[in-house]
């Protein structure tokens, strides 16, 4: 009986060094953006912790949209999925920006969200069982391979 391949979750540190650089990268251009406006209120811990919940809960949005449905090859394909990402993203957003008023643009969940869906599962292929006659043979080296012929 043969199964299907199943897409499988990648191990949590590529996730994690990801979206801790994201971060880094927003918040400096945020605080960058800042001493460049005029009249500008400085970043709070407060607007810190709030990127970080945003780009978090973007970049899980994006995660879960990949997981439920690939990325496919062909880019028309590819262009009505990630239309289909960012309209609902873009509205959380701007819906939160609206509610929250926070010190940073809410639109990096959005953002956050489009990275997260860019993201690439392995698949894990199903394994044939191996009979209890046949011994696994031990792999053979490049050398050796062209000493025999």
């Amino acid at each position: 009986m043969t199964s299907q391949p199943t897409p499988r979750w990648p191990s949590l540190l590529p996730l994690l060094r990801f979206w801790l650089g994201l971060n880094v990268v927003l918040l400096v251009f945020t605080l960058l953006s800042r001493a460049f406006t005029p009249d500008a209120d400085p970043l709070s811990p407060g607007g810190v912790l709030l990127c970080l919940l945003l780009t978090a809960l973007g970049f899980a949005l994006g995660l879960m949209y990949t997981r439920y449905w690939p990325l496919p090859e062909a880019s028309f394909q590819r262009l009505i999925r990630m239309a289909l990402l960012a309209i609902p993203a873009m509205g959380l957003a701007m819906a939160l920006g609206l509610l929250l008023r926070p010190d940073i643009s809410a639109l990096v969940l959005a953002l956050a969200a489009f990275l997260g869906a860019q993201w690439r599962f392995g698949t894990v292929e199903p394994v044939a069982p191996q009979s209890a006659r046949t011994a696994p043979r031990p792999p053979v080296s490049n050398q050796a391979a062209r000493i025999k012929r």
